[in-house]
C-alpha cells in the first residue's frame, strides 16, 4: 500500500547520475498486457525483461531515464526522449510474471500534460502513434519509487501522474539534461551513452542477416514474386564466416598528403568500409635550407615514414597506401625507380594514387615512342568521359602483382605525359617488376577533384574514382576470397530483395506503444506488414538522420572483430574515436521520377507504389533474375519483369488507368552501397516499349520497339 506521504519533487543526486546508474537495457517493442492504454490512458512501450536477470541491482519500482527508437523504423522530431517506467509485477494487475513497461514522455522543451488535471479531474498522458516492433534502447539513470498496491485505478493513474513529472523534473537538472541532447561540454562518458543510444545500424544488420539465412531455406528464385536470389548459404556459413573474420588480421590502410590534416569524411569512409586507417601528413621541406627541390631526399623521407608503420606490423599483417599530391608523386617515384627491379616496400599490398604533383624524374635512355600510348593525350582536349590504361607485365596471370593505381585529372597534361612516360621506360627496363599499373583520366576534372573539402571537388569523378579506388584496396587484402569486416554487398542486397518480396502474412510483435494497438482486420494486418516490410528495407539504407556511424577503439596489440572496429600501428595507447557519414539515400525510378530521397519518402514508395507491393500489384505480375553484376561497392541487376495491365500502376505508368494488355519489361536496378549498408537504387527501363505495349504510343514514324525488344534480350 502507498505511504501517505508528500512525494520528494526530485529524486538523485544533483551532481548526476551515480553507481549503479546508468544502467542500459534494449529490446523491440513486444505486445503488453493491453491495458496500458485501454483502461488507464497511460500508453507504454514494453520491451523484453530478459536482461533483467543481468542486473539483480534494479528492484521492482519506477524508474526515470532517456530512450531512444530506431529511426529507420520509426522517425519522430527528437532522437532521444525522456521516459518514466516499471519494472515489476504490478500488483494492481496482480501480473504473474515481471514487465519492463516504458512511458515516453514529451521533449522537455515541450510543455507538460501531467503538470495538472483538467477541470474533471481527468489526467492527460503523452501519446504517440504506435510504434510496434521498433528497436528501442534504453538507459536508466535514477530510481523513483517502489512498487505500490493501489486501492483504486484512479489512485494508480494519479500516482503515474506524479512519476511523469518527478522524472522530468529530475532529468531537467544539467547533470541529467545533457543526456537528451549531445554537448561538446558533456564529460565523455555521457557522450559514450549518447552514441550507444543512438546506434541501432550494427543490431538491425545482423537481425535481418540472420533472419535471411533462417528463411532462405527452399525458396525457389524464380517463382512469380518471388526473390530473385542465387542459392542459399548453408547453416554453418554464419558461424564460419564469424570464425573467419575473427582470426583475418587488420586491413591497415594510410592515408598521406601534403596537408596537417584531412577531409574527415574521407577517413570516415574507409574506417566505415572495414579498414584500419591512419592518417600520415607529409609536407616535405618548407624553405631552401632544407634542401626543397631534392625529390631524392623528399621521397627517402616518405619511404621511411612507411617503413616505420611496416617495422609496427604483426607477422602476416599487410597494409595499403592512398596518397595525394606531392606524397603521391614520391610514392610513385619509390616504384619506378629505373636502378631497381624491386618494390620499395615488401608488405605494401596496394598503393592508389590521387593526381601526383609534379612530373616524375626518373631518368631511362629507353626509346620512348610507342604505337601503344599508356595515356590519352590530354592537351588534344579530351572530354566526355574518363580513359583508362594498364601497364603490360611478362608475369603469368597465377602470380600476384602489387596493383598500383593512379588518378589523374585531365587538366594535368604535363603529369600526365610525364607518367606515361615514365612507366613505359620503367616497364621496359625491368619488365619482370612484380607490380601492375593502372592509370584512370577524369578529363572534366581539376586536381583535388576527389577530395569534398576542395573548391575543385567534383562529385561524379569523385565517386567513380572511389569505387575504382575501393575495389583495388579490397582486392589487395584478398577479397573476395578473404572474409570481410563489412557485409559483402550481395548479401545485403539479397537481404533487399527478401524485404521487397516477402510475402508472409504475419505481423510484427507490437507492444503498448502509443495508441495501445489492437486488430483492425485482415486490412489493417497487410497494411501493418507492408509498413513492416518497407521499414526493414529503410533499416537497410544509409541515412535515417543519423549517417552510417561508427565507433572505433584503438589499442595497441589487440585488434577487434567488431564490424566497424578499427586498430592503429602498435605502441599507440588506446583512442576511443567516433566517426559519422552523412549520406542520404536515394531510390529512383528513372524513367518516372517515382521513388525518394528521405527515410520517409522511401517508406512510403516502399509501402504504397513499388512494383512489389501487396496493393497495387497488377495480377499475373511475374519478375526474374537474367544477370547480375556484383562489385566491391555496387551491383547490377537485369530482370524480367511481366503482368497484366489490370490496374494502375504509379511508379511505372502514373495517371494512366488499366488497358488489359499484357506487358514485358527488361528492368535494370544499379544499387550502390556504403559501408554494408544500399545507399542509392536506381532503376531503368524503356519507357517507350512500355507505353507502346498498352496501346498509348503508336510506333509509326518513331525509333520505338515494343515486347520484340525484351524478348531479344530473353532468348
Amino acid at each position: 500500500m502507498r505511504p501517505d506521504r508528500p512525494r520528494d519533487p526530485v529524486t538523485g543526486p544533483d551532481e548526476g547520475p551515480e553507481p549503479p546508474y546508468p544502467i542500459r537495457m534494449s529490446g523491440p517493442v513486444i505486445k503488453g498486457f493491453g491495458r496500458g492504454s485501454k483502461e488507464l490512458g497511460i500508453p507504454t512501450a514494453n520491451i523484453p525483461a530478459d536482461e533483467l536477470s543481468q542486473h539483480p541491482e534494479l528492484s521492482v519500482g519506477v524508474y526515470y531515464g532517456v530512450v531512444a527508437l530506431d529511426p529507420a523504423r520509426f522517425a519522430t522530431g527528437e532522437t532521444i526522449r525522456p521516459a518514466v517506467l516499471s519494472i515489476g509485477y504490478n500488483p494492481f494487475y496482480k501480473n504473474e510474471s515481471k514487465s519492463i513497461e516504458i512511458h515516453i514522455m514529451p521533449p522537455l522543451s515541450a510543455p507538460s500534460p501531467t503538470a495538472t488535471t483538467s477541470t474533471d479531474g481527468q489526467v492527460t498522458f503523452h501519446k504517440m502513434p504506435d510504434f510496434y516492433g521498433t528497436p528501442l534502447n534504453l538507459l536508466i539513470l535514477g530510481y523513483i519509487r517502489p512498487e505500490y498496491d493501489y486501492v483504486s485505478s484512479e489512485a494508480l493513474i494519479e500516482d503515474i501522474r506524479v512519476d511523469c513529472e518527478v522524472a522530468r523534473r529530475s532529468l531537467q537538472r544539467p547533470a541529467y539534461r545533457c543526456y537528451l541532447v549531445e554537448d561538446p561540454a558533456c564529460e565523455g562518458n555521457v557522450r559514450e551513452e549518447i552514441r550507444w543510444l543512438t546506434s541501432f545500424e550494427m543490431d538491425r544488420l545482423r537481425q535481418h542477416l540472420r533472419r535471411r539465412r533462417s528463411s532462405s531455406a527452399g525458396t525457389n528464385p524464380t517463382t512469380s514474386n518471388g526473390t530473385p536470389l542465387q542459392s542459399p548459404p548453408s547453416a554453418n556459413d554464419k558461424h564460419s564466416r564469424r570464425r573467419e573474420a575473427e582470426a583475418s588480421p587488420p586491413r591497415r590502410l594510410y592515408l598521406t598528403s601534403d596537408t596537417p590534416d584531412f577531409d574527415a569524411g574521407i577517413l570516415s569512409r574507409f574506417r566505415a568500409e572495414g579498414f584500419d586507417v591512419e592518417y600520415l601528413p607529409f609536407r616535405g621541406c618548407q624553405n631552401a635550407t632544407d634542401g626543397c627541390g631534392d625529390v631524392d631526399k623528399e621521397r627517402k623521407e616518405l619511404e621511411n615514414l612507411l617503413h616505420e608503420r611496416e617495422d609496427d606490423l604483426e607477422p602476416g599483417e599487410r597494409y595499403a597506401v592512398v596518397a595525394y599530391n606531392k606524397p603521391a608523386h614520391l610514392l610513385l617515384e619509390s616504384h619506378h625507380q629505373p636502378l631497381t627491379a624491386t618494390n620499395p616496400f615488401p608488405r605494401l599490398c596496394a598503393l592508389v594514387a590521387y593526381y601526383p604533383d609534379g612530373p616524375l624524374t626518373s631518368t631511362s635512355t629507353t626509346n620512348n615512342n610507342s604505337s601503344n600510348p599508356l595515356f590519352p593525350d590530354t592537351s588534344r582536349g579530351a572530354t566526355g568521359s574518363t580513359s583508362s590504361t594498364t601497364t603490360p607485365t611478362t608475369y603469368p596471370p597465377s602470380v600476384p602483382l602489387l596493383c598500383i593505381q593512379i588518378h589523374l585529372a585531365g587538366t594535368s597534361t604535363t603529369t600526365t605525359s610525364s607518367i606515361a612516360d615514365t612507366l613505359l621506360n620503367s616497364t621496359k627496363n625491368h619488365p619482370r617488376k612484380r607490380h601492375r599499373c593502372h592509370v584512370f583520366t577524369y578529363p572534366e576534372s581539376s586536381p583535388r577533384f576527389a577530395e569534398p573539402s576542395s573548391s575543385n571537388y567534383d562529385k561524379l569523378s569523385a565517386r567513380l574514382a572511389w569505387s575504382r579506388a575501393l575495389e583495388t584496396l579490397k582486392r589487395g587484402f584478398g577479397w573476395p576470397a578473404t572474409k570481410w569486416r563489412v557485409p559483402d554487398v550481395e548479401s545485403v542486397w539479397e537481404e533487399y530483395w527478401r524485404c521487397l518480396s516477402s510475402t508472409s502474412t504475419s505481423t510484427s510483435t507490437s507492444g503498448e506503444a502509443g495508441g495501445g494497438g489492437g486488430g483492425g482486420g485482415s486490412e489493417r494486418d497487410e497494411e501493418d506488414e507492408r509498413s513492416h516490410r518497407a521499414a526493414e528495407l529503410v533499416g537497410l539504407m544509409v541515412g535515417s538522420g543519423m549517417g552510417v556511424q561508427l565507433e572505433s577503439v584503438h589499442s595497441s596489440g589487440s585488434s577487434s572483430s567488431h564490424l566497424y572496429t578499427t586498430t592503429r600501428g602498435a605502441g599507440k595507447g588506446t583512442e576511443t574515436e567516433t566517426c559519422t557519414i552523412e549520406e542520404s539515400p536515394v531510390v529512383v525510378c528513372v524513367p518516372t521520377c517515382a521513388g525518394g530521397t528521405t527515410p520517409s519518402t522511401i517508406t512510403k514508395f516502399y509501402t504504397n507504389s513499388h512494383f512489389l507491393s501487396p496493393t497495387p500489384s497488377p495480377s499475373n505480375q511475374s519478375i526474374r533474375l537474367l544477370s547480375r553484376t556484383t562489385g566491391p561497392d555496387r551491383i547490377v541487376d537485369e530482370l524480367l519483369l511481366t503482368f497484366t495491365h489490370d490496374r494502375a500502376i504509379p511508379w511505372l505508368l502514373p495517371n494512366l488507368p488499366a488497358t488489359g494488355k499484357e506487358v514485358k519489361v527488361a528492368l535494370v536496378l544499379v544499387a550502390s552501397f556504403t559501408a554494408g549498408k544500399v545507399a542509392r537504387v536506381h532503376a531503368y527501363w524503356d519507357q517507350a516499349s512500355v507505353l507502346v505495349q498498352v496501346g498509348v504510343l503508336s510506333r509509326d514514324g518513331l525509333p520505338v520497339v515494343g515486347a520484340e525488344g525484351v524478348d531479344m534480350v530473353v532468348s
